[in-house]
């Protein structure tokens, strides 16, 4: 349910009442939560014989087939440190994954995996793309002429082994190309259009039909159009980089009809057809009120139909435009009540995937036969975490001091009275992100431990329409600041929060929120906890991957804005140019070959405290890049953050 701030009292009444005769549960050990899921993903074959999915072993996910008729299993893939991602079949016989090395930066997107195939038997397999590749180099000029990672937009029509992919470069390009699975032949798909291409729409014929650049120098974004490939390219709109008209999603099974995403009637996102003639969105196919509709069509496997459209409302929900699948979703909402149950489409008469989910519960997997009306589960994502035990996650919106609405998250700890509780404040990072509604094991695990967690979806996140994005436009450590202080101030004035046990943590620009917090509002906070954070401003321009590439600076220069016009402000919203004004005791942690954050955040953010007499705790992580790769950190680290926010701001 979702509370808005004038109903927040009666409904911590009912909570209390709810809580306040309930013993607390025991703590689950952190082991639990941040080990590798037992299932990472699952796919059905098109004719929903055969169930591909990915399972630990030896600490990696590998590769397994299940034949759901006899429940034999076979495991046909797996690397010693590498995990299986994003399992496609593309015909009965042959599947593509993504592979992601641990030990890599650009592991931690699908986008720059390596890129694989295999028979569902397990021979004829191809590296169609090594995870790997990017590092075999010998010099600068080929690193930028190779791609470092590709991606699978759809298989070919005319060949069922083929499959159309994009390639990511180093400095910010996009290609996209034609790839043999079997004989792992690449072949470019050209396009004559000026700027540098970063979206690209194909029929379901194969043909590139659009493509999307950027113009860095004039800020400009223009999509162009074309009918068929004898036919030139057109302008379909150019508009400011800042001001999008639409976005290309997909074409329709008639290859005419082109949705697009653009602002809908309240503001926020919706999904469109096209309208050629006026060369604007056309007719609305479905929005919402709340979030954005984006790049979330569910189309028919074999038809291309247009099915539904998949909104992360809360909890999120698929809105059917076709009546079999909407009758279906109800029938199996009824089987998994209180649970977000996605159906994956099929074939006809094929069976159905189902994955459920809610924000206690990780995950399982279920087997949907439409003829029989029959349900078959088949297992848990994570079947050590028992939901009885976790927390359940709450929407609460509260009014920023400028008068915007923000929504947030609010995850009370279980068993315990929503009063005077000890916070952990926990911005997601991006900052051009947002936090989902569901399971999430930083947020259970700090719940468990007896915090209140806050998760503040603040100006400049997405998913919550244009303009509230554009409200984050140059206003890291200023306006965006505010709004996690503010959400603070909310709990601490309905008596949830106790505002001397409060503290502040965060992950990438939610490191960097966090650092700022303690420098704007060092009275606030009695802790801090920096995970892989900017804390100079001027290093993302001059430090780092996103220094090379040309997409990268073009966002920064927009969004964050620029260093040499903003000298004084980017020195004020720098927590390393502020150490002085920090109060609070500062857990950080880095990884030793972060690309995206180089370490060089965190050691001369440490040296600025050390220089200041701070209190810190200090930590680098040996061939870990941004983010937690292996099980080993993340337990040292989270093992670390349970006894440093122990000894600084202890729950009740």
């Amino acid at each position: 349910m979702k509370y808005p701030l004038s109903q927040l009292r009666v409904w911590l009444s009912l909570i209390l009442l709810c809580t306040a005769f309930g013993a607390a549960t025991a703590q689950t050990p952190l082991q639990t939560f941040f080990k590798n899921p037992q299932i990472g993903t699952a796919s059905l074959s098109p004719n929903g014989k055969l169930l591909a999915t990915t399972t630990t072993i030896d600490g990696v996910l590998q590769l397994a087939i299940v034949e759901l008729e006899t429940n034999a299993a076979k495991n046909i893939a797996g690397y010693e440190k590498l995990d299986i991602y994003h399992i496609r079949w593309i015909n009965d016989e042959r599947l593509v994954f993504d592979v992601i090395n641990r030990g890599s930066d650009y592991g931690n997107s699908s986008s720059y995996g390596g890129l694989y195939a295999i028979n569902r038997d397990g021979s004829k397999s191809a590296a169609l793309m090594h995870t790997a590749e990017h590092l075999r180099f010998s010099n600068q000029a080929e690193a930028l002429s190779s791609p470092l990672g590709m991606r699978m937009l759809a298989v070919t029509p005319d060949d069922p082994n083929s499959i159309i992919a994009l390639g990511y470069f180093y400095n910010g390009d996009v290609v996209p190309y034609r790839v043999d699975t079997v004989t792992e032949r690449r072949k470019e798909i050209y396009f004559n259009v000026p700027g540098l291409a970063r979206d690209f729409v194909f029929d379901h014929k194969g043909v590139l039909r659009v493509v999307v650049t950027t113009d860095v120098a004039q800020r400009q974004a223009t999509v162009w159009y074309r009918d068929n490939e004898a036919q030139a390219w057109k302008k379909l709109s150019e508009h400011s980089y800042r001001e999008p008209k639409f976005t290309p999603l997909a074409f329709d099974a008639n290859n005419v009809t082109l949705y697009v995403s653009a602002p809908g009637p309240a503001g926020k996102y919706g999904a469109f057809k096209f309208d050629f003639a006026s060369n604007l969105p056309g007719e609305l196919v479905a929005a919402d009120k709340s979030v954005d509709v984006d790049e979330s069509l569910v189309f028919a496997p074999d038809s291309h139909k247009l099915l539904g459209v998949r909104m992360q409302t809360e909890p999120p929900k698929t809105v059917w435009l076709d009546k079999g699948y909407a009758t279906t979703q109800a029938s199996i909402d009824r089987a998994f009540a209180g649970q977000v149950n996605v159906i994956h489409p099929a074939n006809p008469q094929a069976a159905l995937l189902i994955h459920s989910y809610s924000s206690t519960q990780p995950g399982n997997y279920a087997v949907f036969y439409p003829e029989k009306k029959k349900l078959q589960n088949l297992f848990a994502v994570r079947p050590g975490i028992d939901p009885k035990k976790m927390s359940e996650q709450l929407i609460y919106d509260y009014v920023a001091r400028d008068g915007l609405t923000i929504q947030s998250y609010l995850t009370l700890p279980k068993g315990r009275e929503a009063k005077g509780l000890a916070l952990v404040v926990y911005p997601h990072g991006g900052p051009n992100a947002r936090d989902g509604w569901g399971f999430d094991s930083g947020v259970q695990f700090l719940a468990g431990m007896g915090y209140a967690v806050l998760q503040p979806q603040f100006r400049g996140s997405t998913g919550f329409g244009y303009e509230f994005y554009r409200k984050g436009f140059r206003q890291w450590g200023l306006a965006m600041q505010d709004d996690l202080s503010d959400g603070v101030n909310s709990l601490v004035k309905q008596g949830v929060a106790d505002p001397k046990k409060i503290c502040i943590m965060g992950a990438s620009y939610g490191g960097y929120a966090a650092m700022m917090g303690l420098v704007r509002d060092p009275d606030q906070y009695q802790c801090g906890v920096n995970l892989f954070g900017v804390t100079n401003l001027n290093y993302l321009y001059s430090e780092g991957r996103w220094s090379k590439d040309k997409a990268a600076e073009f966002h920064f220069r927009e969004t964050l804005g620029d260093p040499d016009s903003m000298r004084e402000q980017f020195i004020a919203t720098s927590p390393v140019k502020q150490a002085e004004k920090i109060k609070a005791p500062v857990f950080m942690a880095y990884g030793e070959k972060d690309s995206r954050v180089p370490p060089i955040h965190g050691e001369d953010m440490r040296d600025a405290l050390k220089k200041y007499g701070k209190v810190y705790e200090w930590t680098l992580l040996e061939k870990e890049e941004h983010g937690f790769a292996s099980e080993e950190n993340r337990f040292l680290v989270f093992g670390a953050i349970e006894k440093f926010l122990k000894k600084y701001n202890p729950p009740n």
